[in-house]
C-alpha cells in the first residue's frame, strides 16, 4: 500500500520533505515545537550515530492507543527521524522504523550521504485523528508543519538549493504497528494525506 514510499523519497529526497510527519482531533502541547535551529556560520556537517535515547516505543503497552499516547510515538519518532536525517545516520533506524519506512528512508538517507547532503527539519504537531485502532496497529490521519527543512552540504556546512523546499504544512495517513515478539511500537509507514 505504500511501496510507492521508497522510490519517491529516494527521486525526490532533494525537493521535498521527510516522508513522514507528527499530528489528531488532539492538539498539540505548547512544547510540541521545537525551537533549535540551524548554526548561523557554516560548518562541516559530520555524519555518525545519534545518541541514544529512551526508547518509549518500547516502553507503550499494546494498543489500541489512546490519542495522547500516540501524539507522544508521533513526537519520539520525528524527533528520533530528525537526529538521524541531520547527521547522516542510519544506524539506529531500526529502533523505530519497519517495514516501507525503515527501507525509504534508509535509502534517502544513504543517497543524501553518497550527496554529501544533510537534510535539516524540525516538525511541529498540530493534530492527528484516529481512523483504525486495533491492539497490534494504529492508523491515523496526522497534520504538522515544518518550521525549518532545508539541506546542507556536508562538507562546508553551506545550505544549498537557496534552503528549499523550506517550511510547510504537511498531511499523512501513518501506520504504527506493535510487535508482539519484542513488545515494541514501530513507525511502519507513511502515505501522503491531502484530505480529499
Amino acid at each position: 500500500m505504500i511501496a510507492w514510499r521508497v522510490a519517491a523519497a529516494v527521486a525526490a529526497m532533494v525537493a521535498s520533505a521527510p516522508a513522514a510527519a507528527c499530528g489528531s482531533d488532539v492538539p498539540a502541547p505548547a512544547s510540541a515545537g521545537r525551537t533549535s535551529s540551524p548554526a548561523a556560520s557554516p560548518s562541516p556537517v559530520a555524519a555518525g550515530p545519534t545518541a541514544p535515547v529512551t526508547q518509549i516505543n518500547r516502553t507503550m503497552p499494546r494498543g489500541p492507543l489512546t490519542p495522547a499516547q500516540l501524539r507522544d510515538l508521533v513526537k519520539y519518532f520525528e524527533d528520533r527521524l530528525s537526529e538521524a536525517y541531520a547527521a547522516g545516520d542510519t544506524s539506529h533506524l531500526d529502533d523505530f522504523l519497519a517495514g516501507p519506512e525503515l527501507t525509504g528512508i534508509t535509502a534517502t538517507i544513504t543517497t543524501l550521504n553518497s550527496r554529501h547532503q544533510r537534510n535539516i527539519f524540525h516538525v511541529v504537531f498540530d493534530t492527528l485523528t484516529i481512523t483504525s485502532a486495533d491492539p497490534d496497529q494504529m492508523i491515523f490521519r496526522l497534520v504538522d508543519h515544518t518550521t525549518d527543512n532545508h539541506f546542507v552540504d556536508s562538507t562546508t556546512g553551506q545550505v544549498v538549493n537557496q534552503g528549499y523546499p523550506g517550511p510547510q504544512a504537511q498531511a499523512f495517513m501513518e501506520f504504527f504497528s506493535y510487535n508482539t515478539a519484542n513488545h515494541t511500537w514501530y513507525w511502519t509507514g507513511a502515505q501522503s494525506d491531502t484530505g480529499q
